[in-house]
């Protein structure tokens, strides 16, 4: 009896989530459906040298993840002489740097969807991610 009790009482819960947040919102955490920033090391740039490199996105365990829309914010220090420009899945960082040091910046992400009711506002488990990347500047 105690266990048809623990049950009833498990499914009972799951049903309130259920109509709290809605089919979509269990499944995005149960399948683990996130905005995700890749880690990467960022190549070294040289002063006065053109530079460039790619940071990657994606949206994990989400077959359809082309159909999101990406907006990225970058945070913290870029070299001077080197700015970034958002590239549909990706930040390209790029230019000319012009001091040499160790740079500090964060990048996040926010993925937007549309599916066939119109605008999902929270179309993964997580609203957001963030990555901090290093950039070395040598002489």
């Amino acid at each position: 009896m105690k266990q048809k009790l623990k049950n009833f009482t498990l499914f009972a819960l799951m049903g309130m989530l259920f109509l709290l947040q809605g089919c979509d919102e269990i499944a995005e955490c149960v399948f683990g459906i996130n905005p995700e920033i890749h880690d990467k090391r960022l190549a070294v740039a040289f002063v006065g040298e053109p530079y460039e490199d790619i940071i990657t996105a994606e949206v994990s365990n989400e077959v359809f993840d082309n159909d999101y829309i990406y907006n990225f914010d970058v945070f913290g220090d870029l070299p001077p002489g080197l700015r970034f420009d958002f590239d549909r899945r990706a930040v390209v960082v790029y230019g000319i740097p012009e001091e040499e040091g160790t740079y500090s910046f964060t990048v996040e992400l926010f993925v937007e969807n549309f599916d066939e009711g119109g605008y999902d506002g929270s179309p993964t488990c997580n609203e957001s991610t963030e990555r901090q990347f290093l950039l070395r500047v040598a002489n």
